[in-house]
């Protein structure tokens, strides 16, 4: 399926001030549980509870952090990048939408879509005895998406997109996950044994996965579909992770190996201490989405100590 056949115009938005960060802790506040607050000039979701810690950044949506109470993040980030520059922040979730990887027909669009880089709309927060929620949204040309976090003793995302347009269009999706390990030639992937996949190492070329997933060199594994639940086992942390995938069909296991004089943000040696094992709708596994229609996107983290 190509889902880049379809412009989907997203609202720019302006650079967000320290009064607008203000204005937004003042009106969405709880208590101390939930702040916005400011990082490096960017407007960032702060949850603190009994359970978690969690940061969401304004720009993209997106999750920079997810810490159990006692334990170490789940999630690899790097420094942000200078507030409305249009860079893109690396690590933690990422947002791939409407297009997963390059747009098929037009090289000068974004790589991974258009949503990473804009500010969202924070349209809700709230705190139970258990967990905490935030809501973020924005809007398209022809419809409309929401973020939804669930921070507790378990992360939980659910990305809705909604055609408010007058025509079917299709999209490609994923969350980008970058998890943190102690070394990725250690970590494992399980799950994914038996799976087929496309090989972005080697031109794209379908392959068969035999075994656990260990990203020990560059590996780019693209698995168009793929079991609803796989685990990761962290020997040097002491940790297994588990995913749970929802209305999704996808999984991306990367990491850039040696590979990483593109990746400027990537300091030298820390491309070992995570992988991302990404959740989505990708290629041929993309969602056509009718007028008035909606889709829904999720994943859930569960971490334990082994």
């Amino acid at each position: 399926m190509d889902a880049t056949c379809v412009t989907l115009r997203v609202q720019q938005g302006k650079h967000m001030t320290a009064t607008d960060i203000a204005h937004l802790d003042r009106e969405f506040r709880v208590e101390d549980q939930i702040r916005v607050v400011e990082r490096e000039r960017h407007g960032v979701v702060a949850i603190r509870t009994e359970r978690c810690t969690c940061e969401i950044a304004l720009q993209g949506a997106h999750v920079l952090s997810w810490r159990p109470s006692g334990h170490e993040d789940l999630l690899w980030s790097a420094a942000l990048p200078p507030a409305g520059t249009g860079r893109a922040i690396r690590g933690g979730i990422p947002i791939c939408w409407p297009w997963f990887g390059p747009h098929a027909n037009d090289p000068t669009q974004p790589q991974h879509g258009l949503v990473r880089t804009r500010p969202w709309q924070l349209v809700a927060t709230s705190v139970s005895e258990s967990e905490a929620r935030a809501a973020l949204e924005i809007a398209t040309g022809e419809g409309h998406l929401r973020l939804d976090v669930v921070a507790g003793a378990s992360l939980q995302l659910v990305l809705a997109t909604t055609n408010m347009g007058a025509a079917p269009f299709a999209i490609t999706e994923a969350l980008h996950t970058y998890f943190k390990v102690g070394d990725a030639a250690h970590a494992q992937v399980l799950g994914l044994d038996g799976c087929r996949y496309r090989d972005n190492t080697d031109g794209g070329r379908e392959k068969t996965w035999q075994g656990p997933c260990v990203m020990d060199r560059e590996t780019i594994a693209v698995f168009e579909t793929s079991p609803d639940e796989a685990l990761i086992e962290d020997p040097v942390l002491g940790r297994r992770i588990r995913i749970r995938r929802m209305g999704g069909h996808s999984t991306v296991a990367w990491n850039p190996g040696d590979n990483i004089a593109p990746l400027k943000d990537v300091p030298a040696g820390e491309q070992r201490h995570f992988i991302c094992v990404e959740s989505g709708n990708v290629w041929s596994s993309g969602v056509t989405i009718a007028p008035g229609g909606a889709h829904r996107l999720g994943v859930r983290y569960d971490m334990e100590m082994i």
